[in-house]
């Protein structure tokens, strides 16, 4: 094989790489979400983040949103109320190698909100749900396995008391006053 063969094997493949990149971030998954709750949602928030960073946060309008999350990312959404345990989704957005998106993908979900319990503040030790491609389907799916605790709220300590300073005093040698008395006492006694 000669090198402008080689050479243009080598373009070819960087060009399908980044058409592949491209088109997974062309496409989006397109999620419509309910947020239930046996009280007003008032104070709710949902707060989205694409790979770890600051992505969209809505205050309003979650009793039923929409939302385009670009494929080839992992976003957690949390979903929050006062009052009430806080829940979070995990969405995988990332294809499989071998599959190439030709649509925009749909997935419908919703969100209930429980009251905290009357025995203190509790909250679930990870996500509640795992969305993620299932090949097999050439669709999005929950993760069926998966589970997570409730687990009691850590109650910051207070912070401990500052004690006022105490100014130490001048050391004064014990044996110094044992030696005036002495010194009195043998002074009474001479004659």
């Amino acid at each position: 094989m000669t090198t402008n063969a080689t050479l243009r094997l080598l373009a070819l493949a960087a060009t399908l790489c980044a058409a592949s990149a491209r088109a997974e971030e062309a496409r989006v998954l397109r999620i419509e979400g309910k947020v239930l709750s046996s009280e007003a949602l008032t104070g709710a928030t949902l707060t989205v983040l694409q790979d770890g960073a600051a992505f969209t946060r809505m205050e309003q309008g979650l009793a039923q949103f929409q939302m385009e999350l670009p494929l080839g990312h992992e976003y957690r959404l949390s979903f929050e109320r006062p009052g009430t345990i806080g829940k979070e989704l995990l969405f995988d957005t990332r294809l499989p190698g071998s599959v190439q998106p030709r649509k925009d993908y749909q997935f419908q979900f919703q969100v209930s909100l429980l009251a905290q319990p009357a025995e203190g503040p509790v909250h679930y030790d990870g996500p509640v749900g795992l969305i993620a491609f299932n090949a097999q389907e050439d669709d999005f799916g929950y993760e069926h396995m998966r589970t997570v605790r409730l687990v009691p709220v850590e109650v910051p300590s207070a912070a401990p008391v500052k004690r006022a300073r105490r100014e130490a005093a001048p050391f004064v040698d014990p044996t110094m006053e044992l030696a005036a008395w002495v010194e009195t006492r043998r002074a009474e006694t001479r004659p």
